[in-house]
């Protein structure tokens, strides 16, 4: 099996594959075998990946738990798949073996979205999109979503982030185009992770106006103040609500001003409430006191 050809998962929950089959490793070798994909080119020094993977055990013995762990990992992999994934390149730095080709998603996610995010949004070719829908694809959750530690969080966040970014950039360029299906998939991606990004629920009513969606456009706002109110307490930020009345203007004969005047007297209705309801607990007290 020396020559299969092989890919390693990491996006969600991480699996090592050769040709089409999942390979049978322990999830111990698995996460190292994880781990050691994401390192630096030249591997990681042995010291940082004691450190990181054993966190929780003295120097000398998070030294002996990496060797084990390696030794694990070298034996599965050979027994599964007749190949030594771990590098031999010396005592200080580990790595895998620069000699077995193995195709990464989570760098292949990476590498799309980067040369997209070269130019912007509005400079997008049919190739540019073609590439972040390639990207997208591959994202089948967050990075290494059984592991959470500290040594995973921040290349998580990042590859968060360009996802995010990504599912925005297919919004736009969709949006560019009237295409209404792929506005709301990629819109509904974006926000099923960040429902309070209201630079996305504005490019969501952007590309809805576009399309002569006037409908959408009142739903989506709808919506966006809704969250904001339920997670924050808080209404939609004054460039929200001024593209809400620019685009809605025809239809409902609203100005900037007067949409601005709206959502100032709800707050307004909304804080009256919440002191009739302090001042009300504080009769009841009062009438219980007496």
């Amino acid at each position: 099996m020396s020559d299969s050809k092989l890919s390693l998962k990491l996006l969600g929950v991480p699996v090592l594959v050769s040709e089409d089959d999942p390979v049978t490793l322990s999830p111990g070798a698995t996460m190292l075998c994880a781990y050691l994909a994401l390192a630096p080119k030249g591997g990681r020094l042995r010291s940082v990946a004691a450190a990181q993977l054993f966190a929780d055990c003295s120097e000398s013995a998070a030294r002996h738990r990496l060797n084990t762990a390696l030794w694990r990992l070298r034996s599965e992999a050979r027994s599964t798949i007749g190949v030594d994934l771990v590098a031999s390149n010396g005592d200080r730095h580990v790595g895998l073996s620069s000699a077995v080709e193995i195709a990464v998603d989570a760098t292949d996610f990476e590498d799309l979205v980067s040369l997209v995010l070269e130019v912007s949004a509005a400079d997008m070719t049919e190739a540019d999109a073609s590439r972040l829908r390639r990207a997208i694809s591959l994202y089948r959750g967050k990075l290494l979503e059984p592991c959470d530690d500290a040594w995973v969080l921040s290349t998580r966040n990042r590859l968060e982030n360009l996802y995010l970014t990504a599912l925005d950039y297919l919004l736009q360029y969709s949006g560019s185009r009237g295409e209404v299906e792929a506005v709301a998939k990629y819109g509904e991606l974006a926000l099923c992770m960040e429902p309070l990004r209201e630079d996305v629920h504005r490019h969501l009513m952007s590309a809805y106006g576009a399309a002569g969606r006037d409908d959408l456009v009142e739903r989506q706002f709808e919506r966006c103040r809704m969250v904001l109110l339920s997670e924050l307490g808080a209404d939609p930020m004054p460039e929200t609500i001024a593209l809400y009345a620019r685009l809605t203007r025809n239809e409902h004969g609203r100005s900037t001003n007067v949409a601005a005047l709206v959502a100032e007297l709800e707050r307004a209705r909304r804080e009256v409430r919440r002191l009739a309801d302090i001042v009300d607990r504080a009769l009841d007290r009062l009438r219980y006191m007496t």
